[in-house]
Protein backbone atom coordinates (compact mmCIF):
# COMPACT_ATOMS: atom_id res chain seq x y z
CA UNK A 1 0.00 0.00 0.00
CA UNK A 2 1.30 3.43 -0.95
CA UNK A 3 2.10 5.36 2.23
CA UNK A 4 1.33 8.63 0.50
CA UNK A 5 -1.32 8.02 -2.19
CA UNK A 6 -1.98 10.84 -4.64
CA UNK A 7 -4.50 13.39 -3.39
CA UNK A 8 -6.02 16.03 -5.62
CA UNK A 9 -7.37 19.14 -3.92
CA UNK A 10 -10.25 20.59 -5.93
CA UNK A 11 -11.06 24.25 -5.30
CA UNK A 12 -14.01 26.01 -6.91
CA UNK A 13 -13.58 29.71 -7.58
CA UNK A 14 -16.27 32.24 -8.40
CA UNK A 15 -15.35 35.91 -8.08
CA UNK A 16 -13.18 35.08 -5.08
CA UNK A 17 -9.58 34.97 -6.34
CA UNK A 18 -8.07 36.48 -3.18
CA UNK A 19 -9.63 33.79 -1.00
CA UNK A 20 -8.71 31.09 -3.51
CA UNK A 21 -5.08 32.20 -3.60
CA UNK A 22 -4.92 32.16 0.20
CA UNK A 23 -6.42 28.66 0.18
CA UNK A 24 -3.83 27.51 -2.36
CA UNK A 25 -0.98 29.02 -0.35
CA UNK A 26 -2.13 27.20 2.79
CA UNK A 27 -2.21 23.89 0.88
CA UNK A 28 1.32 24.47 -0.40
CA UNK A 29 2.53 24.59 3.21
CA UNK A 30 1.10 21.24 4.26
CA UNK A 31 3.37 18.39 5.27
CA UNK A 32 1.64 15.73 3.13
CA UNK A 33 4.09 15.13 0.27
CA UNK A 34 1.85 13.88 -2.56
CA UNK A 35 -0.85 16.44 -3.29
CA UNK A 36 -1.80 18.29 -6.46
CA UNK A 37 -4.25 21.14 -6.89
CA UNK A 38 -6.96 21.72 -9.47
CA UNK A 39 -8.76 25.08 -9.43
CA UNK A 40 -12.01 25.37 -11.36
CA UNK A 41 -13.13 28.88 -12.20
CA UNK A 42 -16.92 28.85 -12.42
CA UNK A 43 -17.18 31.55 -15.11
CA UNK A 44 -16.18 34.43 -12.83
CA UNK A 45 -17.34 37.89 -13.87
CA UNK A 46 -14.51 39.77 -12.17
CA UNK A 47 -10.73 39.57 -12.72
CA UNK A 48 -10.37 36.17 -11.03
CA UNK A 49 -8.98 34.37 -14.06
CA UNK A 50 -6.36 37.06 -14.58
CA UNK A 51 -5.30 36.82 -10.94
CA UNK A 52 -5.27 33.02 -10.88
CA UNK A 53 -3.58 32.47 -14.22
CA UNK A 54 0.03 33.03 -15.17
CA UNK A 55 3.14 31.34 -16.54
CA UNK A 56 4.44 30.22 -13.15
CA UNK A 57 1.37 28.68 -11.51
CA UNK A 58 1.97 25.21 -10.10
CA UNK A 59 -1.64 24.07 -10.12
CA UNK A 60 -4.13 23.20 -12.83
CA UNK A 61 -6.54 26.01 -13.67
CA UNK A 62 -9.69 24.84 -15.44
CA UNK A 63 -12.08 27.40 -16.92
CA UNK A 64 -15.78 26.62 -17.03
CA UNK A 65 -17.76 28.43 -19.71
CA UNK A 66 -20.83 28.62 -17.47
CA UNK A 67 -21.63 28.91 -13.78
CA UNK A 68 -23.65 25.76 -13.28
CA UNK A 69 -23.40 25.69 -9.51
CA UNK A 70 -21.35 24.13 -6.74
CA UNK A 71 -21.73 20.51 -7.80
CA UNK A 72 -21.13 20.96 -11.52
CA UNK A 73 -18.08 23.13 -10.91
CA UNK A 74 -16.56 20.69 -8.44
CA UNK A 75 -17.40 17.75 -10.70
CA UNK A 76 -15.30 19.31 -13.47
CA UNK A 77 -12.35 19.25 -11.07
CA UNK A 78 -13.16 15.76 -9.81
CA UNK A 79 -13.25 14.37 -13.36
CA UNK A 80 -9.87 15.94 -14.08
CA UNK A 81 -8.43 14.48 -10.87
CA UNK A 82 -9.72 10.99 -11.66
CA UNK A 83 -8.33 11.20 -15.20
CA UNK A 84 -4.95 12.06 -13.65
CA UNK A 85 -4.76 9.08 -11.29
CA UNK A 86 -6.00 10.63 -8.06
CA UNK A 87 -6.63 8.05 -5.35
CA UNK A 88 -8.33 10.59 -3.10
CA UNK A 89 -10.22 13.78 -3.84
CA UNK A 90 -10.16 16.64 -1.33
CA UNK A 91 -12.98 19.12 -1.92
CA UNK A 92 -12.17 22.54 -0.50
CA UNK A 93 -14.18 25.74 -0.49
CA UNK A 94 -12.16 28.70 -1.71
CA UNK A 95 -12.65 30.46 1.66
CA UNK A 96 -10.96 27.67 3.63
CA UNK A 97 -7.41 27.66 4.93
CA UNK A 98 -5.85 24.46 6.25
CA UNK A 99 -3.50 23.45 9.02
CA UNK A 100 -0.11 22.14 7.87
CA UNK A 101 -0.82 18.61 9.11
CA UNK A 102 -4.54 18.41 8.33
CA UNK A 103 -4.33 15.77 5.61
CA UNK A 104 -2.19 12.96 7.10
CA UNK A 105 -4.67 11.76 9.74
CA UNK A 106 -7.52 11.73 7.20
CA UNK A 107 -5.60 9.74 4.60
CA UNK A 108 -4.20 7.41 7.25
CA UNK A 109 -7.72 6.67 8.49
CA UNK A 110 -9.25 6.20 5.05
CA UNK A 111 -6.35 4.01 3.89
CA UNK A 112 -6.61 1.82 6.98
CA UNK A 113 -10.37 1.35 7.02
CA UNK A 114 -11.95 -0.42 4.05
CA UNK A 115 -15.52 0.52 4.96
CA UNK A 116 -14.72 4.23 5.35
CA UNK A 117 -15.53 6.16 2.20
CA UNK A 118 -15.44 9.85 3.10
CA UNK A 119 -13.71 11.66 5.94
CA UNK A 120 -13.35 15.28 6.90
CA UNK A 121 -11.61 17.52 9.40
CA UNK A 122 -12.97 19.55 12.24
CA UNK A 123 -14.01 22.79 10.56
CA UNK A 124 -13.34 25.75 12.81
CA UNK A 125 -14.24 29.41 12.43
CA UNK A 126 -11.69 31.47 10.56
CA UNK A 127 -12.48 34.50 12.74
CA UNK A 128 -12.09 32.56 16.00
CA UNK A 129 -9.97 29.50 15.40
CA UNK A 130 -10.77 28.01 18.79
CA UNK A 131 -14.49 27.70 17.94
CA UNK A 132 -15.95 24.72 16.11
CA UNK A 133 -18.03 25.43 13.03
CA UNK A 134 -18.73 21.81 12.07
CA UNK A 135 -17.88 18.26 13.11
CA UNK A 136 -20.19 16.76 10.52
CA UNK A 137 -23.89 16.06 11.02
CA UNK A 138 -26.64 13.49 11.18
CA UNK A 139 -29.25 13.52 8.41
CA UNK A 140 -32.83 13.55 9.66
CA UNK A 141 -35.17 12.36 6.93
CA UNK A 142 -38.22 13.32 8.98
CA UNK A 143 -37.28 17.00 8.95
CA UNK A 144 -35.03 17.25 5.89
CA UNK A 145 -32.22 18.71 7.97
CA UNK A 146 -28.60 17.81 8.64
CA UNK A 147 -28.30 18.11 12.39
CA UNK A 148 -24.83 19.47 13.12
CA UNK A 149 -22.59 18.42 15.97
CA UNK A 150 -20.88 20.75 18.45
CA UNK A 151 -21.35 23.95 16.46
CA UNK A 152 -20.15 26.90 18.51
CA UNK A 153 -18.31 24.76 21.05
CA UNK A 154 -14.62 25.08 21.84
CA UNK A 155 -12.25 22.81 19.94
CA UNK A 156 -10.50 22.06 23.23
CA UNK A 157 -13.71 20.45 24.54
CA UNK A 158 -13.73 17.68 21.89
CA UNK A 159 -12.91 14.29 23.38
CA UNK A 160 -13.57 11.92 20.48
CA UNK A 161 -10.83 11.38 17.92
CA UNK A 162 -13.11 9.86 15.30
CA UNK A 163 -16.82 10.69 15.02
CA UNK A 164 -19.26 8.65 12.95
CA UNK A 165 -21.56 10.95 10.95
CA UNK A 166 -24.01 10.89 8.04
CA UNK A 167 -22.82 14.13 6.48
CA UNK A 168 -19.63 16.12 6.04
CA UNK A 169 -19.84 19.75 4.98
CA UNK A 170 -18.77 20.74 1.48
CA UNK A 171 -16.29 23.25 2.90
CA UNK A 172 -13.81 20.38 3.23
CA UNK A 173 -14.02 16.63 2.87
CA UNK A 174 -11.86 13.85 1.42
CA UNK A 175 -13.36 11.05 -0.66
CA UNK A 176 -11.92 7.78 -1.88
CA UNK A 177 -11.76 7.35 -5.63
CA UNK A 178 -13.75 4.13 -5.40
CA UNK A 179 -16.69 5.91 -3.76
CA UNK A 180 -17.13 8.24 -6.73
CA UNK A 181 -16.72 5.33 -9.14
CA UNK A 182 -19.46 3.46 -7.27
CA UNK A 183 -22.04 6.18 -6.48
CA UNK A 184 -21.25 8.76 -9.16
CA UNK A 185 -20.38 12.43 -8.98
CA UNK A 186 -21.95 15.10 -6.75
CA UNK A 187 -25.62 15.56 -7.76
CA UNK A 188 -25.91 18.56 -10.08
CA UNK A 189 -29.61 19.37 -9.74
CA UNK A 190 -29.42 21.69 -6.69
CA UNK A 191 -27.11 24.57 -7.78
CA UNK A 192 -26.39 25.45 -4.15
CA UNK A 193 -27.01 23.55 -0.87
CA UNK A 194 -28.05 19.93 -0.29
CA UNK A 195 -25.94 18.51 -3.13
CA UNK A 196 -23.25 17.33 -0.71
CA UNK A 197 -25.99 16.09 1.66
CA UNK A 198 -27.35 13.81 -1.04
CA UNK A 199 -23.82 12.77 -2.05
CA UNK A 200 -23.04 11.74 1.53
CA UNK A 201 -26.40 9.97 1.88
CA UNK A 202 -25.74 8.03 -1.33
CA UNK A 203 -22.36 6.92 0.01
CA UNK A 204 -23.91 5.83 3.29
CA UNK A 205 -26.60 3.86 1.49
CA UNK A 206 -23.93 2.04 -0.50
CA UNK A 207 -22.37 0.82 2.73
CA UNK A 208 -19.60 3.37 3.25
CA UNK A 209 -19.05 5.01 6.62
CA UNK A 210 -18.38 8.74 6.98
CA UNK A 211 -16.07 10.03 9.68
CA UNK A 212 -14.96 13.32 11.14
CA UNK A 213 -11.29 13.08 12.14
CA UNK A 214 -11.06 15.65 14.90
CA UNK A 215 -7.26 15.93 15.09
CA UNK A 216 -7.43 17.39 11.58
CA UNK A 217 -8.39 21.08 11.43
CA UNK A 218 -9.23 23.65 8.79
CA UNK A 219 -10.61 27.18 9.09
CA UNK A 220 -13.65 28.37 7.17
CA UNK A 221 -14.65 31.97 6.60
CA UNK A 222 -18.20 30.92 5.85
CA UNK A 223 -20.17 31.64 2.67
CA UNK A 224 -17.84 34.43 1.64
CA UNK A 225 -18.91 34.20 -2.00
CA UNK A 226 -22.65 33.57 -1.84
CA UNK A 227 -23.22 36.27 0.79
CA UNK A 228 -22.57 38.80 -1.98
CA UNK A 229 -25.87 37.86 -3.66
CA UNK A 230 -28.95 38.95 -1.75
CA UNK A 231 -31.47 36.17 -1.16
CA UNK A 232 -29.61 33.50 -3.15
CA UNK A 233 -28.63 31.28 -0.24
CA UNK A 234 -31.97 31.72 1.60
CA UNK A 235 -33.94 30.72 -1.48
CA UNK A 236 -31.93 27.64 -2.38
CA UNK A 237 -31.46 26.49 1.20
CA UNK A 238 -35.23 26.32 1.65
CA UNK A 239 -36.27 25.30 -1.86
CA UNK A 240 -33.68 22.52 -1.97
CA UNK A 241 -34.77 21.11 1.37
CA UNK A 242 -38.04 20.12 -0.29
CA UNK A 243 -36.27 18.81 -3.39
CA UNK A 244 -33.95 16.72 -1.21
CA UNK A 245 -36.92 15.13 0.54
CA UNK A 246 -38.67 14.43 -2.76
CA UNK A 247 -35.58 12.69 -4.07
CA UNK A 248 -34.43 10.79 -0.99
CA UNK A 249 -37.15 10.22 1.61
CA UNK A 250 -39.41 7.19 1.73
CA UNK A 251 -43.21 7.47 2.00
CA UNK A 252 -43.21 7.29 5.81
CA UNK A 253 -40.62 10.07 6.06
CA UNK A 254 -42.63 12.18 3.61
CA UNK A 255 -45.87 11.83 5.58
CA UNK A 256 -44.22 12.97 8.81
CA UNK A 257 -42.42 15.77 6.96
CA UNK A 258 -45.68 16.97 5.39
CA UNK A 259 -47.19 17.30 8.87
CA UNK A 260 -44.10 18.88 10.37
CA UNK A 261 -43.04 21.47 7.81
CA UNK A 262 -46.16 23.75 7.98
CA UNK A 263 -45.85 23.98 11.77
CA UNK A 264 -42.15 24.76 11.57
CA UNK A 265 -42.73 27.37 8.87
CA UNK A 266 -45.39 29.22 10.85
CA UNK A 267 -43.08 29.19 13.86
CA UNK A 268 -40.21 30.62 11.84
CA UNK A 269 -42.40 33.41 10.52
CA UNK A 270 -43.94 34.27 13.89
CA UNK A 271 -40.95 33.93 16.17
CA UNK A 272 -37.93 34.49 13.93
CA UNK A 273 -39.72 37.14 11.84
CA UNK A 274 -38.81 35.37 8.61
CA UNK A 275 -40.55 36.35 5.39
CA UNK A 276 -43.82 34.87 4.13
CA UNK A 277 -41.79 34.22 0.96
CA UNK A 278 -40.70 31.07 2.75
CA UNK A 279 -43.99 29.43 1.75
CA UNK A 280 -43.39 30.26 -1.90
CA UNK A 281 -39.85 28.90 -1.78
CA UNK A 282 -41.18 25.63 -0.39
CA UNK A 283 -43.83 25.50 -3.11
CA UNK A 284 -41.12 26.02 -5.73
CA UNK A 285 -39.36 22.98 -4.30
CA UNK A 286 -42.58 20.99 -4.31
CA UNK A 287 -43.75 21.68 -7.85
CA UNK A 288 -40.42 22.37 -9.58
CA UNK A 289 -38.23 19.95 -11.47
CA UNK A 290 -36.44 17.88 -8.83
CA UNK A 291 -33.82 16.68 -11.28
CA UNK A 292 -32.74 19.96 -12.89
CA UNK A 293 -31.71 23.45 -11.79
CA UNK A 294 -34.11 26.34 -12.31
CA UNK A 295 -31.66 28.75 -13.92
CA UNK A 296 -34.25 31.51 -14.18
CA UNK A 297 -34.21 31.68 -10.37
CA UNK A 298 -30.42 31.62 -10.36
CA UNK A 299 -30.29 34.55 -12.81
CA UNK A 300 -32.88 36.48 -10.78
CA UNK A 301 -30.89 36.29 -7.54
CA UNK A 302 -27.48 36.73 -9.17
CA UNK A 303 -28.64 40.04 -10.65
CA UNK A 304 -29.57 41.46 -7.25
Amino acid sequence: MNTFPLVYAVILNFNSADDTINCIESIKKITYPNIKIAVVDNNSTDNSVELLNGPDIDYKLILSKDNLGYAKGNNIGIKFALENDAEYICILNSDVEVEENFLEPIIKFLSGNIEAGIAGPCICSFENKAVVQSLGAYINLFTGLAMGRNKGSLYSSINEKVIDVDYLGGACFVCKREVIEKIGLIPENYFLFYEETEFCLNAKRKGYSLKCITESKVYHKGSATISKYSGLSYYFLNRNRIVFMRRNANIFHKIIFALYIPVETVGRILFRKESFELFRYYIDGLIGDKDNIDFEKVKFFMKK
